[in-house]
C-alpha cells in the first residue's frame, strides 16, 4: 500500500470466453434494497473524562477530530443480554491527533456526532510507540466471531512507520478482556507488512471454539497471513493472483484522481454449509479488476506454502473482471457475494456459480443512494436470528485525501440492508 494511502485503507476456472464477450456488453440488473443510516458524522469524537481532558488533548495535538478517518465498522448482538454494539476501527495516519484506533459507538453525541469510547479501554490506546503488552497500535478492520469473540488485526504502524510487531487479538465480548494475544514472528512480516482485514473461520465450537483460522490479507507484500488458534502458529501464502495490475493503480473519485499499487485488499468466504472440503476464500487485490478463490483447506497446511509461489496450481481467477476497482467484499449464507465498485458509487451483489461478468451483477443500491467509498463491508445474521443483514461502512475518502474533511459535511455513513 502507498504512503499516501495509509495516510487513509495460477490456476483458472475455464469459461467459454466466446460466452464471456457475447455477455459482457450487457448491463447489469438493478434491485433496490432498503439500505437505512443507522449512524452517521461529520467528524470523529471520542469520550474524554471531562470537557477539560478534551480540551488538553487538542491543545497538545494528541486529538484532532478534522483529521480522523475510521474505515470499518462491526456490529455485535449478544443473545444472552440483548447487548447491541457498533466497534468502529481508525487507523493512526498521522503521527498525531489520533487518540485511540479502536472503539464502539455509545448513545452519547456531540454536535450530532455518535461519540466513541476507546476499546477495551483508555489505557489500551495511549502511547502506542511504547510496544506494551496490551496495547492497540493502529487498526484498519475487526472482526466478530460466532464464538463472541472480537478479532482485531493491529498492523503496528503509526503514520506509515512500523512501530511494534502486529499482532492479532481476541477479546471476549460479554467480559471485554483480552482472551488470546498473538504477536507474528518477524520473520513473517515481510517488507513492513500491512495486515488489515481479519476474517475468523470456526470450525466448531469445541473446546471453546479453538478450531479456528484466522485470514488476514497483507496489502502492501502482498500475501495472505494464516493463523490456527488451536496450534497457535501462522504462515505467510504468497501467490500472483494477490499482485496489483499496473493499469489500475489509477483512482477517480468524486473528480479527484489518486494512485495506489495495492494488493489482496478483502476476502469472502462462502458458506460453512459447502463443507471442510469445498469451502472457498474469495478475494481480490484493490488495485485490479479480478476475481479470485482457493480452497481453505490448502491454506491450512502450511507444507503448500514451504516456498514463495510454490503453489500457483491452488489458486483459481475467473476469466470476467469487473470494470472498476473494489475495496470490500462480503458473502451471505447462501453463497452470494456482494462488492462496491469505485467511481460508480454502487453497490452489488453476484452469484458464482455465474460467470463474473457485469450482465451477472446486481446493483443493490438505488440511485439516490451514492456510495462513495465503502472501507467496511460485513454480512451478519439478524438479532431475532431470521435472515441476514448487509453492513457498509461508507466514507467521504476523497475529502479525506484532499484535506476537505470538514465538521459540515457528513464524512461517515453506516448502513444496514435487510438482504432476500
Amino acid at each position: 500500500m502507498s504512503s499516501t494511502f495509509k495516510t487513509f485503507f495460477k490456476g483458472l476456472i475455464y469459461l467459454s470466453m466466446i460466452s464471456v464477450l457475447k455477455k459482457s456488453s450487457a448491463s447489469p440488473s438493478r434491485s433496490n434494497y432498503d439500505f437505512k443510516i443507522k449512524y452517521q458524522w461529520k467528524q470523529i469524537e471520542y469520550k474524554f473524562r471531562d470537557e477539560q481532558e478534551r480540551s488538553a488533548a487538542i491543545a497538545n495535538g494528541s486529538f484532532n477530530a478534522g483529521r480522523l478517518q475510521p474505515t470499518d465498522a462491526q456490529y455485535t448482538y449478544d443473545a444472552y443480554s440483548g447487548l447491541e454494539r457498533v466497534f468502529i476501527a481508525t487507523p493512526r495516519l498521522t503521527p498525531t491527533g489520533y487518540p485511540a484506533t479502536l472503539g464502539v459507538v455509545t448513545h452519547e453525541t456531540r454536535d450530532g456526532n455518535p461519540i466513541i469510547d476507546p476499546y477495551p479501554s483508555w489505557s489500551w490506546q495511549i502511547n502506542p510507540e511504547e510496544c506494551r503488552y496490551h496495547r492497540i497500535v493502529s487498526v484498519y478492520r475487526v472482526w466478530a466471531d460466532e464464538c463472541n469473540r472480537l478479532w482485531v488485526a493491529d498492523t503496528g504502524f503509526v503514520a506509515g512507520n512500523a512501530t511494534c510487531l502486529p499482532q492479532i487479538l481476541a477479546f471476549d465480548l460479554r467480559t471485554n478482556q483480552l482472551i488470546h494475544k498473538y504477536e507474528v514472528p518477524y520473520v513473517q512480516v515481510r517488507n513492513l507488512s500491512l495486515y488489515i482485514a481479519p476474517m475468523a473461520e470456526v470450525e466448531d465450537y469445541a473446546n471453546n471454539c479453538e478450531n479456528t483460522w484466522i485470514y488476514v490479507p497483507d496489502t502492501d507484500t502482498p500475501s495472505l497471513l494464516v493463523y490456527s488458534l488451536k496450534l497457535n502458529d501462522s504462515w505467510v501464502v504468497l501467490d500472483e493472483s494477490f499482485t496489483a495490475d499496473p493499469q489500475y493503480n489509477t483512482y477517480t473519485i468524486e473528480g479527484q484522481t489518486f494512485r495506489f499499487n495495492d494488493g489482496i485488499f478483502t476476502a469472502a468466504l462462502s458458506p460453512k454449509s459447502d463443507g471442510p472440503s469445498k469451502r472457498k476464500l474469495h478475494y481480490h487485490a484493490m488495485s485490479n479488476v479480478k476475481e479470485s478463490w482457493v480452497y481453505v483447506k490448502h491454506l491450512k497446511n502450511p507444507r503448500n506454502f514451504d516456498f514463495p509461489y510454490c503453489s500457483p496450481q491452488l489458486f483459481y481467477t475467473y476469466h470476467g473482471r469487473r470494470k472498476r476497482q473494489s475495496p470490500t467484499e462480503a458473502a451471505d449464507r447462501k453463497g452470494n457475494i456482494y462488492f462496491s465498485i469505485l467511481t460508480d458509487n454502487q453497490l452489488v451483489k453476484w452469484n458464482p456459480s455465474t460467470a463474473y461478468i457485469e450482465s451477472n451483477f446486481e446493483i443493490i443500491t438505488p440511485p439516490s443512494l451514492p456510495i462513495l467509498f465503502a472501507s467496511g463491508l460485513k454480512v451478519l445474521p439478524h438479532k431475532d436470528g431470521k435472515g441476514e443483514v448487509l453492513w457498509v461502512f461508507d466514507v467521504a475518502f476523497e475529502r479525506s485525501q484532499t484535506g476537505n474533511l470538514n465538521g459540515s459535511t457528513v464524512n461517515f455513513r453506516l448502513f444496514e440492508a435487510w438482504l432476500d
